[in-house]
């Protein structure tokens, strides 16, 4: 589906978009995951209701811990490992990827803005501050941290935009906004349930019209009150790589001690030092 063909609604005619939305959108059921029916739901007072939705959603969860199979798919390999994910808001993460026999041969740990990683399989032990270009080399991932904190939270990250507009896919029964920076020339597309506000699918594409990054959630479950994707998808154009996950088991906001993203070199590796 092409975004630029849905019917976008502004504040001056959200009266004729509100009507019609009461027969076009379903509505969620279902204690554990999402289901779609046929009821009328509300009407938005303004676009701008999403984007708050949004925000208070995404600050609801402090924290997570979960194990899940993570799928890294680009132009000429194709990964699936078995990862303990550990986050903490607002900056804390630790990764473990398993062996077969569940033993972690991988670790990295991010705190205060600084990143370690420990091969176990290379006898490395990685120092550096966590950016974009230190992570991408370890994984290929080439992000913001409070961008990557976010998807890994179930939300996704949104561009500086002076600019919204609201429209709804009635083939799809979703919200879908277009975010634009000034003069357009970055745009951003998000399809929303309409309910609970949950996010389906986030698109951004750069000045020339090329899309960057695509973020997809499915299979949305409640835990510990909260409705959180169980599966995510991340594509990164520039690099043509894909990255799925999917939990098997998850908790949310249960208490996380600080100590759990300390990760310190054994005797015996040799230290590399990213910067």
């Amino acid at each position: 589906m092409n975004p630029q063909k849905v019917g976008f609604y502004t504040p001056k005619n959200i009266f004729k978009f509100s009507v019609l939305l009461i027969f076009s959108v379903s509505i969620l059921t279902g204690c554990t995951s999402l289901r779609r029916s046929i009821s009328p739901i509300k009407p938005l007072s303004s676009p701008d209701d999403i984007l708050k939705k949004i925000v208070i959603r995404e600050g609801k969860i402090k924290d997570l811990k979960g194990i899940a199979k993570v799928r890294i798919t680009n132009a000429d390999k194709n990964h699936s490992l078995k990862e303990v994910i550990i986050v903490q808001m607002p900056s804390s993460l630790r990764m473990e990827t398993l062996g077969f026999f569940g033993q972690p041969l991988f670790f990295l740990t991010a705190k205060h803005n600084q990143l370690s990683i420990l091969s176990l399989s290379e006898n490395k032990f990685y120092k550096g501050e966590f950016t974009p270009k230190n992570l991408s080399i370890i994984f290929p991932l080439y992000l913001k941290s409070k961008d990557l904190f976010s998807i890994l939270l179930g939300s996704t990250p949104l561009i500086d935009h002076v600019d919204m507009d609201i429209g709804i896919v009635p083939e799809e029964n979703l919200y879908l906004v277009r975010l634009s920076q000034q003069g357009g020339i970055t745009r951003q597309f998000i399809w929303i349930e309409p309910l609970n506000f949950s996010i389906m699918k986030s698109e951004i594409y750069d000045s020339s019209g090329n899309l960057v990054l695509k973020v997809e959630f499915d299979n949305y479950k409640t835990i510990n009150d909260l409705l959180f994707p169980m599966s995510t998808t991340i594509s990164l154009h520039s690099s043509l790589t894909k990255i799925g996950i999917d939990y098997s088991e998850l908790e949310i906001n249960t208490g996380i001690n600080q100590h759990s993203f300390d990760l310190d070199a054994p005797p015996g590796v040799t230290i590399v030092y990213l910067d």
